[in-house]
């Protein structure tokens, strides 16, 4: 059974893949580096670097020839580091990104007309993770990668949702 956020359980006919196969590298921050350092995960063997507008940031890497993350047990079906997945991993299938003028909420999503309001409580549980405030203390990196990393030829479809609370 699956965990009533799961992604799984957004729409029973959703084909799209995980964010573990299908997506953007998720960005990695000081929390999410200490967590894979503890883990022997911290080099370049998981993770490489992207510079974005002459700014550093650290991402997983795919695996090679592949739009699947290192992470991602191919047999299993599961992640590899689940424990220890960063921040941006736990957010799936949210993101942050800078609409008008603000920080929302968004979500992929193959039919951005659905009924989001189940989600709200899933957002408010993001934003009081320990890790949040450290998030939205690097909050460029969102809107650097966004508007720079994201191909806008192969972005897949959002729905805002609402605008991000932190203090």
């Amino acid at each position: 059974m699956y965990d009533k956020y799961s992604y799984k359980n957004l729409c029973e006919t959703c084909e799209h893949k995980s964010c573990c196969s299908d997506f953007a590298s998720p960005m990695l921050f000081p929390t999410d580096l200490k967590n894979l350092e503890k883990i022997g995960k911290l080099n370049n063997n998981f993770l490489q670097d992207l510079v974005v507008d002459n700014k550093l940031i650290k991402i997983i890497k795919k695996k090679d020839n592949s739009n699947t993350c290192i992470f991602w047990d191919e047999e299993k079906k599961l992640c590899s580091i689940y424990e220890s997945r960063p921040y941006d991993c736990r957010m799936f299938p949210f993101d942050i990104d800078w609409v008008d003028n603000e920080y929302h909420w968004i979500v992929y999503s193959c039919n951005k007309n659905s009924d989001w309001a189940w989600c709200d409580e899933y957002l408010k549980k993001l934003e009081s993770d320990l890790q949040f405030d450290e998030i939205m203390k690097h909050k460029e990196n969102f809107r650097l990668t966004s508007k720079n990393y994201v191909d806008p030829q192969t972005e897949s479809p959002y729905a805002i949702l609402r605008k991000v609370n932190w203090k």
